[in-house]
C-alpha cells in the first residue's frame, strides 16, 4: 500500500494564522463582544479545511477515500486549534485588559436574568475570574476541534475521489 501525500500541515498552519489575525483584527476593533463576531474566524477556517480536502485529493491524484480525506482534514483541524491555543496563550500576555473586558461583558449578561441575584452573580463571576486562562484554553481547543469536526465532513464530501489506488504489476 503506497504512503499518501499529506497537505494538512501547511493549511493548517495557514489557516490558524488567519484566524489569529483576524481574531485580533476583531478585537482591536472593539467588535469581540458583538453578537456574532464570534463566528467570524470561523470562515478562513472553513475555507482552509476545504482547500486542504481538495488539495490532499490533488497530490494523491485522486486516489483517496471520504475516510483519507476527512483523516487529512481532522489533522488540520488539530494543528489550527495547536495555532489557536498559542494565541490564547498570547493574548493572556499581550492583552491583559481582554479580562477585565470579557467579565464586565459577562457581568451585563448575567444581569439581565431577572432569576439571577446579585450573590449568585458574584459567585458565577469570581469562578470566571479565576479560572479565565483555563476557559480560554479550553474554549478554544473544544471550540475549534468540534467545528473541525464538522468543516472536516464538508471538506471531505468535496475532495474528488476515485478510491484506493488500484494495485498494478510493475514487472
Amino acid at each position: 500500500m503506497e504512503q499518501k501525500k499529506q497537505t494538512h500541515i501547511q493549511y493548517g498552519l495557514i489557516s490558524g494564522m488567519i484566524m489569529a489575525v483576524i481574531s485580533i483584527a476583531i478585537y482591536l476593533a472593539g467588535w469581540s463582544f458583538k453578537p456574532g463576531m464570534s463566528w467570524v474566524p470561523y470562515i478562513p477556517f472553513l475555507i482552509g479545511i476545504i482547500m486542504n480536502g481538495m488539495a490532499y485529493s490533488k497530490a494523491n491524484d485522486g486516489y483517496i477515500t471520504f475516510g483519507n480525506a476527512y483523516g487529512s482534514c481532522i489533522k488540520m483541524s488539530m494543528i489550527v486549534a495547536l495555532v489557536m491555543v498559542a494565541w490564547s496563550l498570547i493574548c493572556i500576555f499581550v492583552f491583559p485588559e481582554m479580562k477585565e473586558k470579557g467579565m464586565e461583558y459577562a457581568r451585563a449578561e448575567m444581569a439581565k436574568n431577572p432569576k439571577m441575584t446579585d450573590e449568585m452573580l458574584d459567585t458565577a463571576l469570581n469562578m470566571t475570574k479565576k479560572f479565565w486562562n483555563v476557559f480560554l484554553i479550553a474554549g478554544s481547543v473544544v471550540s475549534t476541534l468540534f467545528m473541525g469536526a464538522i468543516f472536516s465532513l464538508i471538506g471531505a464530501a468535496v475532495a474528488s475521489k476515485k478510491g484506493e489506488r488500484p494495485i498494478t504489476d510493475n514487472f
